[in-house]
């Protein structure tokens, strides 16, 4: 039984659960090692008892796997034996009376019906897989650095396709494009805005805004290998940069700067001390306001992993503590309205040997 699964049926016991129902895809992913599913939808699930592991699939996967999975034991769901059967079968087998479900991740509607077709306790259960995942072990480390490698390629390929008159759209699905070529898939749609459209953190290319010479360009990004993600933001001059916009590149500079220099100096993290989110992202926040500039109106960063928003999250509404093994972003903005928004986000991994920035693209100013 791997690793992964030993540590969630040590919560499952502390739980006081005979069993656990996972239904987040994501977590089904992480404990099984399939990077296949897609987040949306229903496409696997996995029932863990205090003694044996299940990986419950429909047949358009299940002729993926043999017997079992990371050593998980693989049914098939077919039109004759639904979920709700091997779930009421294991039951009665395992003598099962409680069963946690994924609280933030059933619906009402699927609750209820479980609730009808198998008749034991059914306990709401909030992050316990998710929990596990906030330390990377060595195996998600090093895909997530293999992704971020792939997301430094990208970025060299993006700046030779910027030329005049290209639309934003394109930009953004010739990023696609090139990523899907190089990793496995793209951790979200590319972001790519000009000028005063780069003011929206979450904007969404259009095909009909064209590059001029003298623009600002955004480009936020991120690829995905074998199921782990990688998120990158950098800003582009197409032409030359005001001084207005060099400023506020520098300012943003200096305060990513600033939170990666608060990090450096601990030689042993594992007998040092946590790093608060909340402090990192009130640094980041001080510098961009002395400097005239609004605060940013989102957090200076988050978790990343199987997917590309988890814990935990740099921000000032909840104090998380940074502890070796996470893996987290750093991106601080100025976004200033009718003009242009400037974003700088790296992927980094806190260690026991310090901060280790695993996206290596430049960050000086460029002009094209």
């Amino acid at each position: 039984m791997n690793e992964r699964i030993t540590k969630t049926r040590k919560r499952l016991l502390k739980e006081e659960l005979d069993a656990f129902f996972i239904t987040n895809q994501s977590n089904v992913m992480y404990l099984s090692g399939f990077p296949g599913l897609n987040p949306n939808e229903r496409e696997a699930f996995i029932l863990l008892t205090k003694k044996s592991g299940y990986f419950i699939t429909f047949p358009t996967y299940s002729g993926l796997f043999k017997k079992e999975i990371n050593g998980l034991e693989v049914l098939s769901i077919t039109l004759k034996k639904r979920l709700s059967d091997f779930l009421k079968e294991i039951a009665a087998e395992d003598k099962i009376k409680t069963i946690g479900f994924e609280k933030n991740n059933l619906t009402v509607g699927e609750l209820e019906k479980l609730k009808k077709d198998i008749k034991v306790k059914w306990k709401k259960t909030e992050g316990i897989v998710e929990e596990i995942r906030v330390y990377k072990d060595e195996d998600g480390l090093n895909k997530i650095k293999l992704a971020c490698n792939r997301a430094d390629k990208a970025f060299n390929f993006i700046l030779q396709e910027i030329k005049e008159g290209i639309s934003e759209k394109e930009l953004s699905l010739k990023l696609e494009y090139y990523i899907k070529k190089i990793a496995d898939d793209i951790s979200f749609t590319p972001i790519v805005a000009f000028n005063e459209n780069a003011a929206v953190p979450h904007y969404l290319s259009s095909a009909n805004i064209k590059l001029k010479i003298n623009s600002l360009i955004l480009i936020d990004f991120g690829t995905k290998v074998d199921g782990y993600c990688s998120d990158m933001t950098r800003v582009v001059f197409f032409g030359k940069a005001t001084k207005e916009q060099k400023r506020a590149y520098e300012t943003v500079l200096k305060a990513q700067t600033e939170v990666i220099n608060e990090f450096i100096g601990w030689s042993d993290l594992q007998k040092g001390p946590t790093f608060s989110g909340k402090k990192m992202d009130e640094i980041a926040r001080k510098i961009i306001t002395d400097n005239g500039y609004p605060e940013y109106q989102h957090g200076l960063g988050h978790g990343i992993g199987i997917d590309v928003h988890e814990d935990p999250r740099l921000s000032t509404r909840k104090d998380y503590q940074l502890k070796p093994r996470m893996v987290f972003t750093i991106e601080p903005g100025v976004y200033l309205p009718g003009k242009f928004g400037i974003r700088i986000e790296d992927t980094v991994a806190l260690t026991e040997k310090g901060l280790e920035i695993l996206t290596n693209s430049t960050k000086r100013t460029i002009e094209l």
